[in-house]
């Protein structure tokens, strides 16, 4: 099954750049936000439900478009 998510997200620019200056990361603020929500999401729903019903679960990224 396909499943399309798309939406916007309000974020302070200025704490973001802190964050990812901290952390050494180089991509824009747009690029490492959309990462960090896509990647973290996925392991998120999968360890989910891999603890609730046990079943071994692979979400899979079949197009990532960062809008640019």
């Amino acid at each position: 099954m396909k499943v399309k998510v798309d939406c916007t997200l309000e974020i302070d620019s200025e704490v973001m750049k802190t964050y990812i200056d901290d952390m050494g990361d180089h991509e824009s603020i747009k690029e490492f936000v959309v990462n960090y929500i896509i990647t973290g999401g996925i392991m998120c729903l999968d360890e989910s439900i891999n603890n609730a019903i046990g079943e071994e679960h692979v979400t899979q990224i079949l197009r990532w478009d960062l809008g640019c």
